[in-house]
């Protein structure tokens, strides 16, 4: 295996050096493409095949979701050129960051919790998806992050249907137990979003060392912890019957299969679900892995059921 960083090490623990050297192949080789998803409440998908072939440029439609597109990276300045990129009608996002939405089993009329919503890539797919016709909550604690996740609804024409909120998600269930409209701060959502902050490993480029040299085993195992209390705070807000994406773009399992398995061991009513969206590998108990390559970043997802 190519030699690492001793900083990394930390990122294998308890992972088979099969695994390992999937994740250290995706770490040597940089994401190559640049993809991107329809808006559908600005056009139609026939409307933007038409405006790439006008533009001549060369487009994949990615096989897991219709609505998304790739191209090569050498294109993305001329993607970013064209109006209807510039109009909203399309939103570059990476495809591992489309995942968790096409997870939630989205309906019309659902109420929506994204816990951690900035710069609001997936709260504006799941808007788009249901047309607006759903009542989303996007919860954010910092205010440049939050500043960027109202200029993305804004840009993606999503605002008649989320309501942002300024908030810690560990402290969610409090701040809804005391709000002016009487709600009890339990079961009130019937989708939950929590796509935890994360260690972030599943970025790492290792010709770059402005995307590892933060990284060690002590940040990652904080961040373990909040995502755990971020777990629990998502189960008292949701409804029976309710479904729970929790993802990371992290490839450690201390904040993935970890988390998931503490969380499950006291939630015994909680059920974990097969991903709709085919996984690199599927590890115990139907939780999901992608590892990095040079289409999308390293992810985990779980689909909790209650």
């Amino acid at each position: 295996m190519t030699s690492l960083p001793s900083n990394l090490l930390g990122v294998f623990e308890n992972i088979p050096p099969a695994d390992q050297e999937k994740i250290v192949t995706g770490w040597s080789h940089p994401r190559s493409i640049v993809s991107f998803r329809v808006n559908h409440l600005k056009c139609s998908r026939t409307e933007v095949i038409e405006e790439l072939k006008k533009a001549s440029l060369p487009y994949t439609v990615w096989p897991s979701w219709e609505e998304a597109f790739y191209l090569d990276k050498e294109h993305e300045y001329a993607l970013r050129g064209l109006e209807m990129y510039k109009t909203g009608k399309i939103y570059v996002q990476s495809l591992s960051s489309m995942i968790p939405a096409l997870c939630l089993e989205l309906e019309p009329g659902q109420k929506i919790l994204d816990m951690a919503a900035a710069p609001g890539s997936k709260t504006t797919q799941m808007a788009s998806m249901l047309h607006c016709k759903c009542s989303i909550v996007a919860l954010e604690k910092f205010g440049v992050r939050l500043e960027k996740l109202v200029h993305t609804i804004k840009a993606q024409g999503v605002e008649d249907c989320v309501e942002v909120v300024k908030i810690d998600a560990t402290e969610v269930v409090a701040h809804y137990s005391k709000d002016e409209k009487g709600n009890k701060g339990v079961k009130m959502f019937d989708r939950i979003l929590l796509d935890v902050p994360c260690s972030s490993d599943g970025r790492i480029n290792l010709s770059d060392d402005r995307t590892y040299k933060w990284y060690s085993w002590e940040k990652s195992h904080s961040k373990s912890t909040i995502q755990l209390e971020m777990l629990e705070q998502a189960r008292k807000m949701l409804v029976d019957g309710g479904k729970i994406v929790y993802s990371t773009c992290s490839t450690s399992r201390r904040e993935n299969e970890d988390v998931v398995q503490k969380f499950l061991k006291t939630h015994p009513e909680f059920t974990l679900l097969p991903s709709p969206i085919a996984p690199d590998y599927t590890l115990e108990d139907n939780m999901n892995r992608w590892y990095p390559s040079t289409m999308m970043e390293g992810f985990f997802v779980a689909i909790l059921s209650k």
